[in-house]
């Protein structure tokens, strides 16, 4: 059953705010949805109105992802392409050495990320 003041189009909508879609867990979305809805009711959003709210809270997940894989895609490509073995070779030991620590470092920093 609808909360009071609620339209099946309004909850189609916040049904929308999935952790699939925010790609965040269901616990994250589910505070989400919550809170989406209070805000509907208390404010008594039409279902336009709904629509936008639930637009830019999608916006502020999917705009992190997105300028997040861009940078991390550069680095990437720069590593991939920019450390080839001719280049490795034409370092010297002290370049080597420093840039095979800061690699086992963020190596490191990627594994606890990860989990």
């Amino acid at each position: 059953m609808l909360p009071k003041g609620l339209k099946g189009a309004h909850a189609l909508a916040l049904a929308t705010l999935s952790s699939k879609t925010l790609k965040i867990s269901e616990q994250e979305a589910a505070r989400e949805r919550i809170t989406a809805t209070e805000q509907v009711l208390k404010e008594n959003l039409t279902v336009p109105e709904t629509r936008d709210l639930i637009k830019n809270i999608k916006a502020r997940y999917l705009i992190q992802e997105s300028s997040e894989s861009k940078e991390i895609k550069a680095v990437l490509q720069k590593v991939s392409s920019g450390l080839s073995e001719a280049t490795l070779a034409n370092a010297s030991r002290e370049q080597l050495q420093s840039l095979q620590a800061i690699l086992v470092q963020k190596l490191d920093e990627i594994s606890k990320l990860i989990g």
